[in-house]
């Protein structure tokens, strides 16, 4: 989009997407968005949309969303080697870089704690101080509360932690699906098996711009894979081959007929599946 966020309606988000093209599930063909206007709508009389970002990267939170009260401040900068008269140093930010950024909540915080998003956030922080954006703190995977005494106890079975804590793919995978490496359902996907049931005529409810991801695979619910690059099709049933419509009716027969092998038949159920839609 060229246009700011701030200006972007919902509608205008469902018409930009529905000039985007689907890369499938198995084979991918071209489907229609413009055909997604009841894909989470439930009982609304609006179109609505649950946007999620999900950063597969490390994201350094303390410096995202930035301790400010002069208290908090200098502990957040004593433990990574901010300067002397709160400026920059080590992997500390410097106060006077925080200030366009500070966050004005409506109603104070308790014991006067504030926070500031990091200086390129500008954006965000118009947006909260607006009302239109909101933070959620000690937000995480844990098995129960810890305090850091607990974790060093190394009782395990009193102060339980998340499966392989330090693992990068494996708490990828956790924060997708609150569950161990391996789970190929969702929390995004799972919200969407609920939402099926008011989707009469739509069968894709979860749409990814990043391809196949766990956080949208339902029990029920399909992911609709989006790109800018548009649809990544299967030519020689899109388009005829050596200029003959005989061979791309063919094709289309071929990967979509019932077969007997069992992986040959779901590749052309899941084949015929996208076309249909």
């Amino acid at each position: 989009m060229t246009q700011p966020l701030s200006l972007a309606s919902r509608r205008e988000f469902l018409r930009r997407c529905g000039q985007l093209s689907l890369t499938g599930a198995a084979l991918p063909f071209a489907l229609n968005l413009a055909a997604m206007g009841e894909a989470a709508a439930f009982s609304a009389t609006d179109y609505k949309a649950l946007v999620c970002v999900f950063l597969y990267g490390g994201n350094d939170y303390a410096n995202t969303v930035v301790a400010y009260d002069d208290p908090s401040y200098n502990q957040y900068s004593l433990i990574r080697g901010g300067g002397a008269a709160q400026a920059a140093g080590g992997i500390t930010l410097a106060k006077a870089a925080l200030t366009p950024t500070l966050l004005k909540p409506t109603l104070p915080l308790p014991n006067g704690r504030q926070y500031a998003l990091h200086p390129s956030m500008t954006g965000l922080a118009d947006l909260f101080n607006a009302g239109h954006a909101a933070v959620q703190l000690n937000v995480g995977p844990l098995v129960v509360p810890l305090t850091r005494t607990q974790y060093d106890s190394g009782d395990r079975k009193t102060w339980p932690l998340p499966p392989k804590l330090f693992s990068h793919n494996d708490q990828q995978s956790i924060w997708q699906s609150s569950s161990p490496e391996g789970s190929t359902v969702g929390w995004g996907g799972n919200i969407g098996d609920l939402a099926l049931s008011g989707n009469a005529n739509s069968l894709f409810t979860c749409m990814s711009v990043t391809g196949n991801a766990v956080f949208l695979s339902g029990d029920q619910a399909l992911q609709y894979q989006v790109s800018t690059g548009g649809a990544v099709a299967i030519n020689a049933v899109k388009n005829s081959v050596y200029g003959s419509s005989a061979v791309k009716s063919a094709m289309a027969t071929l990967v979509q007929q019932t077969r007997a092998h069992t992986i040959e038949n779901e590749y052309n159920r899941v084949t015929t599946r996208a076309i249909g839609a």
